[in-house]
């Protein structure tokens, strides 16, 4: 039997909230960690930030996802059947400017929590309602774009190849980190102070660089295959979205072989970068010398990325071809 939708977002949304609330508090309290548990009024638009890209990252392939669900017909979608489309919704239904208008939002609340009370009732507020205004904001435009999908499809090539489709999310997951690691400019730790050539900066460097990619890793578990197929059935993207596997020669050793030759490079990168800024007397922002360390790290993970969407997108354009195939065989879609 083909569940209605408001049974099926019913279960679904019971992992969406428990999901939205892990990544939350894992990005919230990795901050406060930062700031030296200290929560300050300075910090409410630093957190705002955190808690609309973490809305962006949950909106910007649902389009896509849900037109899956449309044309597989797994779903009956007949909730929709009478509802019409408005101009203003397509519009503030879009990532961007959903984000921006959140970002807002969360901004307000977040302003208003400091007025009324201690910065710790503040974060343990933020913690507990921010989620579930994450998910209020999810469930939204979920009706949006479901909406979208069943009354109007848009024929138009949107991402033309897996670089560009990239883009946003490798542009999204700098900025996420940055925000997340800024508070470690004031921290004793990280204040190297022109001494990036010791034994102490080029190890805590190292460690908090691991820290990172490990978690932007754990992101790529997450199957785009799906994902995929709903772009493919909206036109969004076609079959030349990518053509060949890149770097083959190291995607073919073993993932553990790759993680240790990594780990080499990154420890010798770093002592290059401290020395050079050593010998050079350079003095740069936190979040630069961060980057500059970080670079292996984020090379390999482009790269594993590229990789794990490659293999999605191709096992994607396996199931729309037989989609294709099922549908010509049977008139019962």
């Amino acid at each position: 039997m083909i569940p209605d939708y408001l049974r099926f977002i019913r279960f679904q949304d019971r992992m969406i909230l428990l999901f939205i609330y892990l990544i939350t508090l894992i990005l919230l309290g990795f901050y406060w960690k930062n700031t030296d548990f200290t929560f300050t009024r300075d910090d409410a638009w630093v957190v705002s930030a955190i808690f609309a890209l973490v809305l962006h990252n949950f909106i910007f392939d649902l389009k896509a996802y849900w037109a899956y669900k449309c044309v597989v017909k797994n779903i009956d979608l007949s909730f929709f059947k009478d509802k019409t489309n408005k101009k203003i919704e397509i519009v503030m239904f879009k990532p961007l400017v959903a984000v921006t208008i959140s970002l807002f939002i969360f901004g307000a609340f977040s302003s208003t929590l400091f007025l009324l009370t201690t910065p710790g009732i503040v974060l343990i507020l933020l913690a507990m309602f921010v989620p579930l205004m994450i998910w209020g904001m999810f469930a939204i435009i979920r009706n949006g774009y479901v909406k979208q999908v069943a009354i109007s499809f848009v024929d138009k090539v949107r991402w033309k190849s897996l670089t560009r489709y990239m883009l946003p999310t490798i542009f999204i997951g700098i900025i996420m980190n940055l925000l997340v690691i800024g508070p470690l400019r004031h921290s004793e730790q990280f204040d190297f102070n022109g001494a990036y050539f010791t034994l102490e900066a080029i190890i805590t460097m190292c460690v908090l660089c691991t820290i990172v990619f490990a978690l932007s890793l754990l992101s790529l578990l997450i199957s785009k295959r799906y994902v995929f197929l709903g772009h493919l059935f909206l036109n969004e993207i076609d079959f030349t979205f990518s053509k060949t596997l890149p770097w083959r020669s190291l995607y073919d050793k073993p993932h553990w072989l790759q993680l240790v030759m990594l780990l080499i490079v990154e420890a010798i990168w770093v002592t290059v970068v401290a020395l050079l800024f050593a010998f050079a007397e350079w003095q740069v922002w936190f979040e630069i010398y961060y980057l500059l360390c970080y670079l292996p790290f984020f090379s390999y993970y482009i790269m594993r990325c590229y990789w794990k969407w490659h293999n999605d997108f191709i096992m994607s354009c396996d199931m729309y071809i037989r989609w294709g195939e099922i549908s010509k065989q049977t008139r019962l879609w």
